[in-house]
């Protein structure tokens, strides 16, 4: 979501002579959507809102629907119908926190969160986050970022809101943090629904009294094949549908060729159909085109409400157009959720106000104490991630170097990442879009747009580094100007250790043109390590950058990957730099060494006015990409050392046959096989042996690849992973088990997941190259 004004004009122009014969790209006549039900758990919830739906007027129905437009209390509000105590929805921001609010906690990005690879932190973040929502008065948290976008271009400017580029870790995330959003009692929001892979071309649609205009250029339309939608970019929001996911945001691009927020195919007869989501689809704002296309294709409710439904759905619904059977299964989606987490029962008042900290713009419509503290001690867990998703990419301990840090005399810190911005917390603004042309920003602790946050407060890497230093015999220098090379060489040369903080940024709204870092950041390293020979490195970016220039310099002697970790990002660092805590983070994504090991076809940017993009690599994205066309990647996706060593062995494949180890709502995804898509069919095990001196934690991790007749799948797919604390001389057994979902393919013929005859490989090991033991089945 993102409500700037600016960006809805942005880059568009209309031709009115054209609106009649062009006036939606998804023609549906009839609406053929299957009707909610409440599916297997909200049955008691379907009840109460059919009750309630049903003593409603037409008005009140549609007042539900349709958002109440800009300058209101929340990002957005629904209509309310007091009369029967349905109140006015607050929707709101965001994925890493409650955006903008005061009191409110900064958490680390999904992507770090996915650095961790840790079940838990992944539930217990999303938990923390819904109890800041729900403490503000927030009933439908806008998030989390289920993959749209999944991550298929590196340059994709909001890659760093999802979790990985990997389906199978992304589809763990996503339904562990709905789990833990809704078990909090606040409505999570999957988004954006679907193949929203750029932001390049996203174009949204200018809001009326334009709106009968045919607007160019049209967004971009993502345009794939059947079982690469299914085997790859669906697999998310699968997950967030069985999790109970009460929202679900259709995205800005078109889906060959239809407006994602009404298209049939993927909103009524995936969605809604194979999926049997029961919550309701929301735009995302002003990705709303037509009244009757969206009404008809599968969308429930508008956002943020100008222009479109309202009076103009009650006259669609007066004259025909749009059944009122449809109708009501819009209201029933929209209070189904609201019923099933009991939000109609002592859910706390709004104490929020959109507006944040900058400006009073609304605080004449929230009477609330729009200051209430909400961020108890999460600040502890903010921490924890920040801490066990730190990614030790490379780490020479020849001659004292490397880390975790040895005793120093002089220690030096370089970059203005590793400080604070000298303009203050509020200088980025709402969005924390920071401008480039400002001379030092300070530390990126999370990324720009809709999916930022504000920090109450942001322990810098410096402070984290000086904290570890009170009291001590280290002299610690410091230099900020990442331009400024002449004092950076004077500083290096007497350290015996250096740390260069670097960084690279993204956001909403734009795409990256290229992989490098940040202001001078390549060459701050290379004049750092020319004249010290203990130059430690460490890099904040929610996505991939190139090394190529510095990574095998003979005085770089660690490197680590900090991603986006939040307000406690200085602390975190400290402790990972100074050995409190053994690094343990995997990378979610491939570091490669040039942008041209990418599929080529990442970003449209051709000059047009009808945008398409093919999705011509179908499940070859990321590492998979990389395996199929044998590129030899800086990093590989899972990677990540410790300051210990784990050896594996001892692999076993046993079939198992028994019931879904977890799921809140049942899917109707057709199987041909004789048990449930997700049923357990086997389980894979190995032993994992800390063979180091120190106590560390293992990303155990499982790659399938599918027989030689599936010539469409990838050479090796991510299906299970275990984190495993290990004390030294300490063996464990890590356990994966593999549902039938997991190995099954998308027939496209016969419109079925099956399981293909034959032989199946099974891998164990570290990373997506380092799997030393492998084992095979036969299905």
């Amino acid at each position: 979501m993102h409500v700037s004004w600016l960006a809805v004009a942005l880059a568009l122009c209309f031709d009115g002579s054209l609106a009649s014969s062009l006036k939606r790209q998804n023609a549906n006549a009839t609406w053929t959507g299957p009707l909610a039900d409440g599916g297997s758990a909200w049955k008691s919830a379907f009840a109460k809102a059919k009750a309630v739906v049903a003593k409603m007027t037409l008005e009140e129905k549609v007042n539900i629907t349709t958002g109440l437009g800009a300058y209101t209390p929340c990002a957005g509000n629904t209509g309310a119908v007091p009369r029967l105590n349905i109140p006015s929805f607050c929707l709101q921001d965001g994925p890493a926190g409650v955006r903008p609010a005061t009191f409110a906690s900064q958490f680390p990005a999904e992507v770090t969160v996915a650095a961790t690879w840790d079940r838990d932190l992944f539930y217990d973040r999303a938990a923390a986050l819904g109890v800041e929502f729900r403490g503000k008065g927030i009933h439908i948290a806008l998030a989390p970022v289920t993959g749209g976008p999944l991550g298929r271009s590196p340059l994709g400017g909001r890659n760093w809101e999802g979790f990985s580029s990997d389906p199978y870790l992304s589809s763990v995330g996503s339904y562990l943090s709905v789990k833990g959003f809704q078990d909090q009692g606040v409505v999570a929001t999957s988004k954006h629904y679907a193949l929203y892979e750029q932001e390049t071309y996203r174009n949204s649609r200018v809001p009326a009294p334009l709106k009968n205009t045919t607007f160019y250029p049209l967004p971009i339309s993502s345009d794939i094949g059947d079982a690469a939608f299914h085997e790859t970019y669906l697999l998310s929001f699968a997950e967030a549908v069985r999790a109970g996911t009460g929202s679900i945001m259709c995205a800005y691009n078109r889906i060959n060729g239809s407006h994602a927020c009404e298209d049939s195919v993927t909103l009524n007869n995936v969605l809604k159909g194979e999926l049997n989501f029961q919550g309701h689809v929301m735009s995302d704002w002003f990705a709303h085109w037509t009244d009757d296309g969206a009404a008809l294709g599968g969308m429930d409710m508008t956002m943020p409400g100008t222009g479109f439904w309202g009076p103009e759905l009650v006259k669609l619904v007066q004259n025909g157009t749009v059944p009122m059977a449809r109708l009501d299964d819009m209201v029933h989606r929209i209070l189904l959720p609201y019923y099933a987490l009991g939000q109609d029962k002592n859910f706390p008042a709004l104490q929020y106000n959109t507006a944040g900290i900058l400006n009073q713009l609304y605080i004449a419509l929230n009477p609330g104490n729009t200051n209430v503290n909400v961020q108890a001690d999460h600040y502890k867990l903010i921490r924890k991630i920040g801490e066990e998703s730190a990614t030790l990419l490379k780490n020479k301990r020849t001659n004292g170097g490397g880390l975790p840090l040895s005793k120093s005399k002089f220690l030096a810190v370089f970059g203005q990442d590793a400080g604070a911005n000298p303009d203050g917390i509020l200088y980025c603004g709402n969005f924390n879009n920071c401008p480039a042309s400002h001379a030092n920003n300070g530390t990126y602790s999370v990324g720009g747009g809709s999916g930022a946050a504000y920090a109450p407060y942001i322990v810098t890497p410096l402070d984290g580094i000086l904290s570890k230093n009170q009291a001590s015999t280290t002299q610690v220098n410091w230099a900020s100007n990442d331009l400024d090379l002449d004092t950076a060489t004077k500083n290096a040369i007497i350290a015996d250790t250096s740390i260069v903080f670097t960084y690279a940024y993204q956001t909403e709204s734009v795409d990256r043109d290229n992989l490098t870092l940040w202001s001078n950041g390549d060459e701050l390293i290379k004049t750092v390590a020319s004249q010290c020979n203990n130059t430690i490195v460490v890099v904040h970016s929610g996505q991939q950058v190139l090394m190529e220039s510095w990574i095998n310099h003979e005085n770089v002697t660690a490197v680590v990957f900090a991603y986006y970790p939040g307000q406690e990002t200085g602390n975190a660092i400290a402790s990972i730099l100074y050995g409190d805590v053994n690094p343990s983070g995997k990378l979610p994504f491939t570091l490669a060494k040039s942008l041209s090991d990418f599929p080529p076809n990442g970003i449209y940017t051709d000059n047009v006015t009808d945008p398409h993009i093919n999705f011509e690599e179908g499940n070859l994205i990321d590492y998979r990409w990389f395996d199929a066309k044998n590129i030899t990647p800086r990093f590989e996706f899972g990677f990540g050392l410790s300051y210990t060593t784990f050896e594996y062995s001892n692999i076993k494949v046993q079939s198992t046959p028994g019931k879904p180890i977890d799921g809140v709502l049942l899917t109707k995804e057709p199987f041909d096989g004789k048990a449930t898509l997700y049923d357990v069919a086997y389980t894979v095990t190995a032993t994992v042996k800390n063979t180091g001196s120190v106590t560390g934690c293992e990303v155990a991790q499982m790659y399938l690849s599918y027989p030689s007749s599936q010539t469409s799948q990838p050479v090796r797919s991510l299906r299970g992973f275990d984190k495993l604390c290990l004390n030294k001389g300490q063996s464990k057994t890590a356990t994966f088990k593999l549902r039938q979902k997991d190995h099954a393919v998308w027939d496209v013929q016969r419109q079925t997941w099956t399981v293909p005859k034959g032989t199946f490989t099974a891998y164990v090991g570290s990373s997506s190259r380092s799997l030393p033991l492998k084992a095979n089945f036969t299905a």
